[in-house]
């Protein structure tokens, strides 16, 4: 009889799931160095980018998975957590766009992180996630947006678009 042994998990993966300290609280006083931490962790995983696309894709989507549900122990008053989180978000952008993944797949997966956040990590996407899609991807973002509003019924005052407003604030 042959014993299974479980898959082997990437190294980074590992690393990152250490650094997260699951089930450990994160006081504010300590935000900082804990951040400092994860940042460790997401440069070398940024590394991976011009070498290894799919994996750095695959490892952010993970250590953005681990985030999100460390989000409930850690007590950051100044918001760094998000605008970490924003980073992260940026980085899997970076990856899947140098990977070659669909971009409507993409800004698909991107729009139902965005549904699904019960903590405010990507109210600000436009400051550093949307600022990394190229212009394929950003195009595949628009019209993924333009499709949601025209469902809800937006516009119907006749005033600019929400997106044309944000592309000129943001200059896209």
């Amino acid at each position: 009889m042959s014993s299974r042994h479980p898959p082997a998990t990437d190294p980074l993966e590992a690393d990152s799931e250490r650094a997260l300290l699951p089930g450990h609280l994160i006081p504010n006083c300590n935000c900082d160095g804990f951040l400092d931490g994860l940042g460790e962790i997401e440069g070398r995983i940024a590394s991976l980018i011009p070498r290894d696309s799919s994996r750095a894709a695959m490892l952010y989507e993970t250590f953005l998975a681990g985030c999100f549900e460390k989000a409930e122990e850690i007590h950051d008053s100044g918001g760094d957590s998000g605008m970490f989180v924003q980073q992260l978000l940026a980085g899997w952008i970076k990856a899947r766009q140098a990977a070659g993944a669909d971009p409507d797949e993409t800004a698909t997966r991107l729009l139902l992180w965005m549904d699904r956040d019960p903590y405010g990590f990507t109210c600000d996407l436009a400051r550093e996630g949307v600022p990394s899609l190229n212009r394929i991807g950003l195009a595949a973002f628009e019209r993924l947006l333009r499709a949601r509003f025209e469902a809800a019924g937006e516009n119907p005052s006749g005033k600019p678009a929400f997106l044309e407003r944000a592309k000129a604030r943001w200059k896209f």
